[in-house]
């Protein structure tokens, strides 16, 4: 009888660290999430002053917190449409696949229209074993967004493989519960 308590304590003291190591890999990945917002912030602020100009970049990092509470450190390559204003008047919010809005822009002739930009994105893919994008993803963009893009993905890179840590430790805890709730199910 008394071994049998003093296991349930030893039992309940196992949970609870359990309880504590989750707790803290949930507060590291809000940490990490915070991390690649203000790494990825400053390319953010050139993109848009570069908006609608020759410097204008076609690549953005994407910083996002998954459904499971996992930060998500990638990069996406803008694509832009034009359209006449007056021929597709309709605007698009975020809903779908894209979005659009009505802008003005100047044309060659130094003209200003009103012109309908529609929004998509393409994923840039990342290379599994050194889960960074290619160098080679930059080398159509202006020179800002090179020098830029490869010093944020230089620390999205660190982010990303933070976070394969960090997962890999959750993966661990998962186990250790499964063998936990397997050996009592045993001795029953």
């Amino acid at each position: 009888m008394q071994q049998s308590n003093e296991r349930a304590e030893y039992s309940s003291v196992i949970e609870d660290a359990l309880q504590k190591i989750w707790r803290n890999v949930k507060a590291a990945r809000e940490a990490l999430f915070e991390e690649g917002l203000i790494v990825s912030n400053p390319y953010f602020r050139t993109l848009k002053k570069t908006n609608f100009t020759n410097e204008q970049a076609s690549i953005s990092p994407r910083v996002r917190m998954r459904d499971g509470g996992s930060p998500s450190f990638s990069w996406e390559k803008i694509i832009k449409r034009y359209h006449s204003a007056i021929l597709h008047p309709t605007v698009k919010k975020n809903y779908g696949p894209g979005k659009s809005y009505l802008a003005r822009i100047k044309k060659e002739n130094g003209s200003i229209v009103k012109a309908k930009v529609c929004l998509t994105s393409k994923h840039i893919k990342i290379n599994s074993k050194t889960k960074s994008i290619s160098p080679g993803a930059f080398r159509d963009q202006p020179l800002w967004a090179q020098i830029a893009g490869e010093a944020t993905e230089k620390k999205l890179c660190s982010l990303r493989k933070q976070e394969a840590a960090l997962s890999r430790i959750v993966k661990n805890i998962a186990v250790i519960k499964a063998l936990r709730s397997k050996e009592n199910i045993d001795e029953d």
